[in-house]
């Protein structure tokens, strides 16, 4: 009994210590530093509560994001990771790549956490579980909101363009006119839908990556839908949370999820 006091007592002041040596390095500056030594030393578990402290702060730098994401990369390697470590190491590069796209080692570090992933899950008899997204998903995707938005708007100038010119006593402005015209009015009901779209799933989702083993979709009482589990560090599609459950889309795929069971990437 003592011992098991003294034990709990003893990580409790650890707990305390190293709150007291984070909340020292008061600035995003410090704390990254903190946990990039950290890292080149081997203190996997010190550089994880740094980054992690960073990313409390709301501190969105793609540095951060992937030095996060090498620590828990670090742990796993060293054969103490705990579940969920290459979720997180996931969710870290990916957002260092939306930081950040053009970075290829993030890139080329979230492919291995990936196969790693698939990798273990072929170790436990599982297949490896490849999904799309719908075709309104990728075709939204081609481009950002800003990019469609601006096509919407030359499509708009470019109707009333064509319009002013089929009034023109000039033949040859006429028939330019009425080229243009319809071919504008064909783009803006194109562009404006897919602007629309892109603005709607700014503001109602947020991009997410499972950071569990695995984890199955459920009804909004929490009844099982079935089907195959979403694997760890598969991104997915973040909606409305409810009580401890979010919304997610995995490719058609639509339910609910433990909250937990999801990190959030930065906007």
């Amino acid at each position: 009994m003592r011992r098991g006091q003294a034990a709990a007592i003893s990580l409790v002041l650890a707990s305390v210590l190293a709150f007291a040596s984070i909340a020292r390095a008061a600035t995003p500056e410090e704390l990254h530093r903190e946990g990039t030594e950290a890292l080149a030393r081997g203190a996997y578990g010190t550089a994880i509560e740094r980054f992690e402290a960073l990313a409390d702060m709301g501190f969105v730098h793609p540095d951060a994001s992937f030095g996060r994401g090498l620590a828990y990369v670090a742990r796993v390697r060293a054969g103490a990771d705990r579940p969920g470590d290459l979720g997180r190491a996931a969710a870290a590069f990916e957002e260092t790549l939306r930081l950040r796209p053009s970075d290829i080692e993030a890139d080329h570090a979230l492919d291995l956490v990936r196969a790693e992933v698939v990798r273990r899950r072929a170790r436990r008899g599982k297949d490896a579980t490849t999904v799309r997204p719908t075709l309104d998903r990728a075709v939204i995707g081609l481009a950002s909101e800003r990019t469609w938005s601006l096509l919407a708007l030359v499509s708009s100038i470019l109707l009333s363009i064509g319009l002013f010119l089929r009034r023109s006593r000039a033949s040859s402005f006429s028939v330019a006119g009425r080229i243009m015209a319809p071919t504008a009015l064909v783009l803006l009901c194109v562009f404006l839908p897919l602007t629309i779209a892109a603005r709607r799933l700014r503001l109602t989702t947020r991009a997410g990556v499972v950071v569990v083993p695995e984890v199955h979709l459920v009804d909004d009482h929490g009844t099982a839908l079935g089907g195959e589990p979403i694997p760890e560090a598969h991104a997915v599609e973040v909606g409305e949370a409810r009580g401890g459950l979010v919304h997610v889309r995995w490719g058609a795929t639509e339910g609910w999820v433990p909250s937990g069971s999801v990190r959030l990437l930065s906007p």
